[in-house]
């Protein structure tokens, strides 16, 4: 029988958190995750918040080795969160504060999309909940376990002073019936309390320690790994022969051998070919030279045991 020549990857062992998107997704984009630590939300300083962010992603390898910038979600009186991951929308463009670079798809470590873009993220929705610490164990629907600092409205705005719940670092002013209460959310959730919790739902006191939302700056897109030479279909067509159609170089040349072993210790040159897309050339009908498109259809007749054919670029 005659059968393909097929590279195939072995598999290896995928480790937490996943840190490319899951969907085949292979542009640029950012990754969100819930930190393993906590701290509390006494500071008015945003990058405090964003100093302590960095450090947990650095204690995760798989972050780590993406070599990203790393911003908390959540926002003090005088930066949002939008403002300081960079979310921004085309509505916001002619304040000069849209950048379309950084409007990439958002995914949680678990490989699942987010977000499409900075509009999606904070449209009062999500796609799926940013799941827990490093990305190992799923977001449970207002977990108390998973009570996370975030100061912000679902619009990724700052949080008001208002009596449940204000921006970090907000907690001492004297606002009445909000002392000491911050905007906090519970883990899970794919509404707006994912990041702005209902009234009345996610307020506590700003010196208890919780988790914080953190995402990546934007991550080059996944290289696409091509082949240049890819048997697409290999046909008996009946008395021995069979015909080839595959996929190479734009006006190539190329040569085949075959084999009863894969190893192809080198394998005997086939002749004697015709095809029906592609060019025939050579004295023995031995090379065929792919169209403007990089195809070539070819017909062969292999005499003694073939089990493995392969295309070479003529030499």
């Amino acid at each position: 029988m005659l059968a393909g020549l097929v590279l195939a990857l072995a598999p290896t062992a995928q480790a937490a958190p996943i840190v490319i998107p899951g969907d085949g997704y292979t542009g640029p984009y950012r990754i969100a995750f819930v930190t393993n630590g906590t701290r509390n939300a006494e500071s008015p300083t945003i990058d405090d918040y964003n100093s302590f962010v960095t450090t947990a992603a650095g204690l995760i390898t798989e972050l780590d080795d993406l070599n990203a910038t790393w911003k908390v979600i959540g926002s003090t009186a005088a930066v949002s969160a939008r403002a300081n991951t960079g979310t921004y929308t085309l509505a916001l463009d002619g304040a000069g504060l849209y950048d379309s670079a950084s409007d990439v798809p958002i995914y949680t470590t678990n490989g699942l999309r987010m977000a499409d873009n900075n509009a999606d993220l904070w449209d009062g929705s999500i796609a799926t909940p940013v799941f827990f610490g490093d990305g190992t164990v799923a977001g449970v629907e207002g977990g108390a376990q998973e009570q996370t600092w975030t100061g912000s409205q679902p619009s990724g705005d700052s949080r008001p002073p208002v009596v449940d719940g204000t921006a970090l670092g907000d907690s001492g002013l004297e606002v009445p019936g909000n002392y000491n209460y911050v905007q906090l959310v519970r883990g899970g959730f794919t509404n707006g309390a994912w990041v702005g919790a209902a009234a009345g739902a996610a307020s506590d006191w700003s010196y208890q320690t919780k988790h914080l939302m953190a995402m990546s700056g934007v991550i080059p897109g996944v290289p696409v790994v091509t082949s240049t030479l890819a048997i697409t279909s290999i046909t008996s067509v009946g008395g021995g022969v069979f015909e080839l159609t595959f996929k190479g170089e734009v006006s190539t040349s190329y040569q085949f051998s075959s084999s009863p072993i894969l190893d192809f210790d080198p394998g005997d040159l086939v002749t004697g070919l015709s095809a029906t897309v592609g060019d025939i050339t050579g004295g023995s009908s031995e090379v065929v030279t792919t169209d403007g498109s990089g195809d070539a259809t070819v017909q062969m007749t292999l005499g003694g045991p073939a089990n493995f054919v392969r295309a070479v670029v003529l030499p």
